[in-house]
């Protein structure tokens, strides 16, 4: 105890020089936001990184099932490009165009998750894919069994994502059956459930039904599947809620894929507009 006494005596000078040092790059990065945006680009390369290696020996271990589950995917990719008549050589992306009236067009780019979480009220997404891979914020992450994120920071090879299990996360939603639309939102407790909200009392729900995205946001398709009702009440606003049990099991997310909205900035650049047009006269 009595040498690091000493030691700290004999540098404490230095030590001051080193805390103030600290002190002054703290708030140059919190209080400039240039040098605060350097930082999370390389705070999150270099996280995105290290997420990549742990996931890369996880994955090894759990090839055999992965494996399994790719060429599942395959096989629905292909069925889904022989029926849409699909395919770009160039780019080797999937598109889906003028989705059932909402005519948007989408590009779908593989990636893989290297780190998750779901013990959190607040879980965020890490995947392997950046700006170099024509990623960007605000573009929509989904799996084989349905959405599962919304893109918050692209870096040039790692992108930053909002998991569906973020209290902080509102998707459009609508009932398959009978195409009633509301907001589903993730109440922070069981991570294989979400709730769906906005819905009307008079709405028949039934125990089964598929909630899916309406398209009717610039980020998601319509018709990706979120998961089934398995029951329904009236919260404490004397709203219906409904209790929606996820398809996907956010314990065991791998493979994904980003998707970009290719016609998202004219429609933000619409939505945007405060610019009222007043009709015309006709003679």
């Amino acid at each position: 105890m009595q040498y690091i006494l000493n030691a700290i005596r004999r540098n404490g000078m230095l030590l001051i020089f080193v805390f103030l040092e600290l002190i002054a790059l703290f708030l140059v990065f919190k209080k400039n936001i240039y040098h605060e945006t350097i930082l999370a680009s390389a705070s999150t390369s270099f996280t995105g990184y290290v997420d990549d290696k742990i996931a890369k020996v996880t994955n090894f271990i759990h090839l055999p099932s992965t494996n399994k589950d790719l060429m599942d995917e395959n096989a629905f990719l292909r069925e889904q490009l022989v029926h849409l008549g699909i395919k770009d050589a160039k780019t080797k992306k999937f598109y889906k165009s003028d989705t059932l009236g909402y005519h948007q067009t989408y590009s779908f780019v593989p990636a893989e998750i290297v780190n998750n979480s779901i013990i959190k009220t607040q879980n965020l997404l890490t995947i392997d894919k950046g700006t170099n891979d024509g990623i960007e914020k605000g573009d929509g992450i989904i799996t084989n069994n349905g959405v599962i994120g919304i893109v918050t920071f692209a870096g040039k090879n790692y992108s930053r994502a909002i998991s569906l299990l973020n209290k902080d996360i509102n998707i459009n939603a609508r009932i398959k059956g009978n195409q009633y639309f509301g907001t589903v939102k993730w109440d922070g407790k069981d991570p294989r459930f979400v709730q769906l909200y906005e819905i009307p009392k008079y709405i028949e729900v039934k125990k089964g039904d598929i909630i899916e995205t309406d398209g009717k946001s610039p980020v998601f398709p319509e018709g990706i599947i979120i998961g089934k009702v398995v029951s329904k009440g009236i919260d404490e606003t004397g709203e219906m809620k409904v209790q929606v049990r996820l398809k996907q099991d956010f314990a065991n997310l791998a493979q994904a894929y980003v998707v970009t909205n290719l016609n998202k900035v004219e429609i933000q650049q619409v939505e945007k507009s405060d610019t009222i047009t007043r009709p015309q006269n006709v003679q």
